[in-house]
């Protein structure tokens, strides 16, 4: 199937002055014509439109976009949507990466006051994203977002106040030797486990993943107190606990 130039431009939701722009600059000219002489557009310039629309998006300038129009080799409709598909939900990630570390930033801040800590917290927050994005897949950082947006707002407050008051419980406990089968020491661990199976059962591997990052990252354990030490002690205390409460 072919097309006049009033049908593609329709179609693609473009004007017909920008279709023959295009053509003056070499970006995509028609296959073919009519017996009487109009432009008519197959399915090879249909791509070529494409192509060029998504480096256009991009904000390339016309004048650099032929080039890599004339050295790309002609890719399956459906190959070339799936990269198209590809790179912007890469992007769409990036962004909603950023602005959670921006949306926690200044909710630290609203928090703690916006004093001389103002510059460490930012500097927090770009330090645990680089680390998630060391750690975490796409695909883990995008089922943890999801999760967690899911989740009604003063229900995310909630936990944001209570995990750092956990971490300081249980480091309180280990530093003072409470042994960890000691029923107050359990109850720490028994909460732990509940708020932190709402994250770690929302992709595969999460759970591995998660062990792994603590383990290697002095800098993320500096900022949230959970050190290799604690954990070993909340794994101990763990192994007290009823297999019911593993679950």
């Amino acid at each position: 199937m072919d097309y006049s130039v009033g049908e593609l431009a329709k179609r693609a939701g473009l004007t017909v002055r920008t279709l023959h722009h295009y053509e003056a600059l070499g970006l995509l000219c028609p296959s073919c014509r009519s017996e009487a002489g109009y432009r008519r557009y197959g399915e090879a310039d249909v791509l070529r439109l494409h192509r060029l629309l998504a480096l256009r998006d991009t904000g390339l300038p016309l004048k650099a976009i032929a080039p890599l129009l004339d050295g790309e080799a002609p890719r399956p409709l459906a190959e070339v949507l799936q990269g198209q598909i590809e790179q912007i939900e890469a992007q769409l990630l990036a962004q909603e990466t950023l602005l959670q570390t921006l949306r926690n930033a200044a909710k630290r801040l609203a928090l703690h006051g916006d004093g001389g800590d103002a510059l460490q917290v930012l500097l927090d927050a770009m330090q645990i994203r680089r680390v998630h994005e060391r750690w975490f897949s796409p695909e883990q950082m995008r089922a943890l977002r999801l999760q967690w947006e899911a989740l009604p707002e003063t229900e995310r407050d909630a936990v944001e106040a209570e995990w750092p008051t956990l971490i300081r419980l249980a480091r309180e406990a280990m530093d003072a030797g409470s042994d960890p089968a000691a029923p107050e020491v359990q109850a720490l661990v028994r909460r732990w486990l509940v708020l932190q199976k709402q994250f770690l059962d929302v992709a595969p591997d999460m759970k591995d993943t998660m062990q792994r990052m603590y383990a290697a990252e002095p800098e993320l354990a500096r900022q949230s107190g959970v050190t290799p030490e604690l954990i070993a002690y909340l794994r101990r205390s763990k192994e007290t606990l009823p297999p019911e409460d593993h679950t």
